[in-house]
């Protein structure tokens, strides 16, 4: 009988937050597609469960098809595969008691059943213990990417449209409408129910653009590929959509855009660059707002994941923002900044790192309310027809209890 496959969240998800404090890591969009959404596609066969974290449990038991935090049965061994894989290729079931490595992570452990009867299973979830136990294994360094800090996600852009596009390109495709200049057409999808209004540009001559059902684009916007619009998207009259983006659903964008991620359901709709940034879900970023990208020495970028600055090894990048942010008007961020969850933005010219649940002015840091950041969130959600469940406030219960412990922050003021 074949092994149970189970996709595990290791301890380093803590080096992608803001990130990863709201979402399981495998539900990180890298590419049109989540980092779970390839797993499924090239594992073998279903995953017999998801190991997160129990903060997250429940409100992903309502939202997957996939069981969360099931009993691990030891007699039968398992496949840990991790949650940081982006995986690309058809996965191989490989022999028991054994791993694969990519430099100092394991991408995949089997386990016998006669040694996973010797672990303490309730261990293994945000832990270094299969790191440990990987030394122990017979294997070794596999041709594996894992996604180590969210920078990462940006790096592998332009790769994963491309073979996205390839893998998709034989879907039906609709024309644009007359009025609206195409460039390299062979190379663009438009999904259905998707209105493009006259003076908009899609050029693909370098890239594919994907454009996924029930969009809008108003007139002049302008898109460059590669890019992916994705589902429910609204692209604001004007708006420069750069290569190498990616819109995940329900996002409204205007302004200048290129090289970003978005997870879904955020606004920038407004005048002003964001450039080579990592958007999470939930965030308002208000008009004139501009991201640094570049340093003026043209050097490395080094970004303060958790406090702790952190290199790059890239020239170009921009800001890292987490879920339920909300920045101001006229906000100009650092290259390399972090805005933590649940944020508020009140000042032009916030510190690089902002710690999560700030309240941020010109007379410095304080922590939000928390009973004001739920009543926030729930009056974003409520208008885009989305609800905050008990689920949801649970686990921005359990952040505030605990992002302390992990951000490097002097508080100025309390």
């Amino acid at each position: 009988m074949a092994a149970p496959i189970y996709i595990l969240e290791d301890h380093r998800v803590d080096d992608l937050f803001p990130l990863t404090y709201n979402r399981p890591a495998s539900l990180l969009r890298c590419g049109s597609d989540l980092l779970i959404d390839r797993m499924l596609r090239n594992l073998p066969r279903p995953p017999d469960g998801l190991l997160i974290r129990d903060t997250l449990a429940v409100k992903y038991r309502e939202r997957l098809g996939i069981p969360i935090n099931p009993p691990v049965i030891p007699g039968r061994g398992a496949i840990f595969v991790n949650a940081r894989w982006l995986m690309t290729e058809p996965f191989v079931e490989p022999p028991p008691d054994s791993v694969g490595l990519a430099a100092d992570d394991f991408a995949w452990m089997h386990i016998s059943g006669p040694r996973l009867k010797t672990i303490d299973l309730k261990r293994i979830v945000r832990s270094k213990f299969l790191d440990d136990l990987s030394h122990e294994m017979t294997g070794g360094v596999i041709d594996a990417t894992m996604i180590h800090f969210p920078w990462d996600l940006l790096r592998h852009v332009r790769p994963l449209l491309l073979e996205d596009f390839k893998r998709r390109g034989n879907a039906k495709k609709s024309k644009p409408k007359k009025g609206v200049y195409v460039l390299a057409e062979e190379n663009i999808y438009v999904g259905s129910d998707v209105q493009i209004f006259p003076g908009v540009i899609l050029d693909a001559t370098n890239g594919p653009i994907w454009i996924e059902n029930h969009v809008t684009i108003r007139p002049n916007a302008v898109i460059t590929g590669p890019a992916y619009i994705g589902e429910h998207c609204v692209i604001r009259a004007g708006a420069d959509i750069r290569e190498d983006t990616i819109l995940g659903p329900h996002c409204r964008v205007g302004g200048e855009i290129s090289a970003c991620l978005f997870q879904g359901y955020a606004n920038k709709q407004h005048e002003g660059f964001l450039g080579n940034s990592v958007i999470g879900e939930w965030v308002n970023i208000g008009a004139g707002t501009i991201t640094s990208n570049l340093k003026n020495t043209l050097g490395e970028v080094r970004v303060p994941i958790n406090g702790r600055p952190r290199s790059t090894g890239l020239n170009f990048v921009g800001s890292i923002i987490g879920d339920h942010a909300k920045l101001g008007i006229g906000t100009m961020l650092s290259t390399g900044s972090v805005v933590g969850f649940a944020s508020q933005v009140l000042t032009s010219r916030p510190p690089k790192f902002i710690p999560s649940f700030s309240w941020v002015t010109d007379e410095g840091i304080s922590r939000l309310d928390f009973h004001k950041m739920v009543s926030i969130a729930r009056m974003a959600m409520e208008r885009r027809q989305c609800e905050l469940t008990l689920a949801d406030q649970d686990i921005f219960n359990r952040i505030l209890s605990s992002y302390s412990s992990v951000e490097e922050h002097t508080w100025e003021l309390e």
